[in-house]
């Protein structure tokens, strides 16, 4: 009879191990699909899919469409730069910003704001924003806005 409960209780761990690796698996899957769904896609995926459209919905030649490749390249390099410009001016605005309400603030106050400020970055990240794999910068929140 021992012998009949322990196969019992050993069946049972393993389909506790099978259920506990089943629901990670979803709850990987899910966030990583939400992730892809809600995220906007990487320039160079836009220009490839751009220059693949164009290849095989026109008939260009093999010298307009080198040319083409070089356009959209050239300008997915300037989308780029223009992003980061922006995200560098995002960071100087909220490190002015917080500049002015620490002035404001006493001591113990800026510590408290510097704790919410550092709970509101771990949160933006925790989201899945301020990667560097997006398009090559950094969220705003990337770097420490407090002073």
């Amino acid at each position: 009879m021992s012998n009949s409960i322990s196969k019992w209780r050993i069946a049972l761990y393993l389909a506790a191990i099978f259920c506990a690796g089943g629901i990670s698996g979803w709850a990987l899957a899910a966030r990583t699909t939400k992730e892809k769904i809600f995220s906007p896609p990487r320039q160079d995926e836009i220009s490839s899919s751009l220059k693949t459209r164009l290849r095989a919905k026109m008939n260009l030649t093999p010298d307009q469409a080198t040319q083409i490749d070089g356009i959209i390249d050239r300008s997915s390099k300037e989308m780029q730069s223009i992003h980061g410009e922006c995200i560098k001016r995002i960071r100087q605005g909220l490190t002015a910003r917080n500049a002015q309400i620490t002035a404001l603030l006493t001591s113990d106050q800026q510590k408290q704001f510097e704790q919410i400020e550092k709970e509101r970055q771990e949160s933006w990240h925790s989201r899945g924003h301020g990667r560097r794999d997006r398009g090559g910068t950094n969220s705003p929140n990337a770097t420490n806005t407090t002073r």
